[in-house]
């Protein structure tokens, strides 16, 4: 069985590789917050290979509910879950995660080639929210020992900008760098957990 995916865009092998790199941190979460959930697969896959007790998928453009809603029926018919259609920065979770996973758009805005398809835009670059919206849902959204995994392009320039973006911030970063990939693991500071 395929995942239901809109027309205008194609969810990548990036998803995947980030679900692989979660597991091995992660056997169990009580719940779990996909960002930019898309068509769902990174938060169902998780919950497909981890305990989870509650899975919430935030994603920001409609035209991605009709197939969020298929692929949950789908592949997590018995799995608790549930959407929120909102940015980054208007979602005000009703509680905390154990564990945040997203696949962010790869681009910050006028950067990489423009896209005609609107929908497809919003996929690959930051037009709606930025990275410091998606770090505040972060710092709002996660439990004290909580852990918020974003997968990203090997990107110096880019991981200056995320660093420079965390400084601002009650997060701490970890990168795991790989040949094509980087991954970044965000935590509340130390100092913010007392």
């Amino acid at each position: 069985m395929e995942y239901s995916q809109p027309d205008f865009y194609r969810f990548n092998e990036d998803s995947f590789k980030l679900v692989d790199v979660v597991c091995k941190h992660h056997q169990k979460a009580s719940s779990i917050l996909d960002a930019g959930s898309g068509c769902g697969i990174i938060g169902i896959e998780l919950a497909r290979r981890i305990k989870v007790g509650e899975l919430h998928l935030l994603e920001v453009q409609k035209e991605f509910k009709e197939h969020i809603e298929i692929n949950l029926k789908n592949f997590l018919p018995q799995q608790k879950a549930s959407l929120s259609l909102l940015s980054f920065s208007s979602y005000t979770p009703a509680r905390r995660f154990d564990l945040i996973v997203c696949n962010p758009p790869y681009y910050l805005p006028g950067k990489g080639e423009p896209n005609k398809n609107p929908h497809r835009g919003v996929c690959r670059s930051f037009l709606i929210d930025s990275w410091k919206e998606l770090l505040g849902l972060f710092q709002r959204s996660l439990t004290l020992d909580g852990s918020a995994w974003v997968v990203v392009k090997n990107d110096r320039f880019l991981h200056s900008f995320i660093e420079k973006e965390v400084k601002a911030t009650s997060l701490q970063s970890l990168i795991i760098p790989t040949d094509d990939i980087s991954f970044f693991r965000f935590t509340l500071h130390s100092e913010y957990k007392c």
